[in-house]
């Protein structure tokens, strides 16, 4: 039994560039679903760690699952986005699953625009890493293929459009 089933968690799951950022700025704008910006907890704990560091990851994930709880004490309806790979990723997902309605929602991009979008978006909200680094991440997210509850294909869409169907979704 859930602890919290009026609270709604949509988790935007994809790999690096497919605008996750984006989309959940857009819930957040025309829907009033607050998006947390995750990654500025990730960033607050990394210090000198590699994106790759266990200890690092464990930090980030009970960093986000921590953040996600705290906010939803005030706040009825959440958006945040991960590339959903790591372990602890999954510890994070089951132990908020549980406890909230949690709703995910792929977000689906060929990969060489995923590396162009990285290349080209503000550095400062994101954690800076390599090209090979995005090619080799989005490639496992490929190879997780993650079933999610909706999925948007998110390649040569207006903002109209892209709203319309997260419209249909959060109905």
């Amino acid at each position: 039994m859930k602890l919290h089933p009026s609270k709604t968690i949509y988790l935007l799951i994809g790999p690096k560039g497919s605008g996750k950022s984006f989309i959940g700025t857009l819930m957040d704008r025309h829907f009033g679903i607050t998006f947390l910006r995750v990654e500025d907890w990730a960033k607050a704990v990394k210090k000198d760690r590699s994106i790759n560091n266990e200890d690092y990851l464990r930090d980030v994930f009970a960093a986000i699952e921590g953040g996600i709880r705290k906010s939803l004490e005030n706040l009825d309806e959440i958006v945040f986005e991960s590339t959903g790979l790591t372990p602890f990723f999954e510890k994070m997902y089951q132990n908020l699953k549980s406890d909230f309605n949690l709703i995910t929602i792929g977000i689906e991009v060929p990969a060489q625009l995923c590396l162009q979008r990285v290349k080209s978006r503000d550095q400062s909200i994101h954690i800076n890493v390599s090209d090979d680094q995005v090619l080799q991440i989005n490639e496992a997210v490929r190879k997780m293929n993650r079933k999610t509850d909706f999925r948007i294909e998110n390649v040569g869409k207006t903002e109209e459009e892209l709203v319309n169907e997260i419209n249909k979704i959060i109905k």
